[in-house]
């Protein structure tokens, strides 16, 4: 990881966020989603193994007093909203997942008002105004068709984002990028068994052995979970959160380039104008978040 600068690898967390999505709708037929989840975090598991072996990261990340953080983070940060992300993209389109991942934002606000007792300022409501009025744009365009139903639940599950990042801040400070990433795609394997035992229980489960889904599934653990939350890991214990976070969040646009290009999604003015005003509101925010994080120090 020496070799590569901080901004090297938000570069490289930014295009594997942004291609992901559109490689998990293409894996949405043929596999149940909770089990494509937990064979891509086991796969992922798997070649962080010679890492955690080499440098002692099992003592780490099996240390029982990190335990509950690291079930936290893993449940809340991938098992949990992944897997309602990829049940939402039988409806919905990556671009339109890409945007409406923004509405994180507004969470941050909202829980950060209940739980830390700090009130919003003008700006960060005003930013939070135009990330929902992108969103808003998006779900009205939907309508009532089950498109609908897919933005909907990929709004409905980002709360547990924001959570995840409370128990990632109780990590030691110590803890290598791969460590993280290893325990993050560890511990969201005990809640993804439980959903599949749900779903094997009362639906069934789905697999079909294409190439689409060999070549999805080794995406998704190996550039994804693997390498894309390493570096991203990495670019946020070597540079401004701040910074790191305003690179990351134009994501969106690359997946709404790459799925018109591979023609999974179609240009709209109700698309274009969400994705300038949900990333605008999105800036925002950041920025403020930024300032008074420098402030702080």
């Amino acid at each position: 990881m020496k070799k590569f600068s901080p901004v090297a690898a938000i570069w490289i967390a930014w295009f594997v966020t942004a291609a992901n999505l559109v490689v998990t709708k293409y894996a949405v037929p043929y596999i149940t989603s909770a089990l494509f989840i937990f064979l891509s975090c086991v796969g992922a598991v798997l070649f962080f193994t010679p890492y955690l072996i080499k440098t002692g990261g099992w003592n780490v990340i099996l240390d029982r007093k990190l335990f509950w953080q690291f079930l936290g983070l893993g449940t809340l940060g991938t098992a949990l909203p992944m897997t309602v992300f990829m049940i939402a993209l039988n409806y919905t389109t990556p671009t339109n997942g890409a945007i409406l991942n923004q509405f994180e934002i507004v969470y941050s606000i909202l829980l950060s008002w209940l739980i830390l007792k700090e009130r919003p300022t003008a700006k960060q409501i005003g930013g939070s105004a135009l990330v929902i009025t992108g969103v808003t744009l998006l779900l009205w365009q939907a309508g009532f068709s089950v498109q609908l139903k897919g933005d909907l639940m990929i709004v409905g599950c980002l709360w547990m984002f924001q959570l995840s990042h409370i128990f990632a801040k109780k990590l030691p400070a110590d803890m290598t990028p791969p460590q993280i990433a290893a325990a993050r795609a560890l511990f969201a394997l005990p809640a993804l068994f439980l959903l599949i035992i749900y779903v094997a229980a009362t639906q069934g489960l789905v697999f079909e052995a294409t190439p689409t889904l060999w070549w999805t599934l080794a995406f998704s653990a190996i550039i994804n979970y693997f390498a894309g939350n390493t570096f991203w890991y990495y670019a946020i214990r070597h540079m401004d959160l701040g910074k790191a976070s305003a690179i990351i969040l134009s994501y969106p646009v690359m997946t709404f380039i790459l799925s018109v290009l591979l023609g999974l999604d179609k240009i709209t003015v109700f698309k274009v104008l969400g994705l300038v005003l949900a990333m605008g509101g999105a800036y925002i925010v950041t920025g403020i978040v930024s300032k008074q994080g420098e402030a702080k120090k």
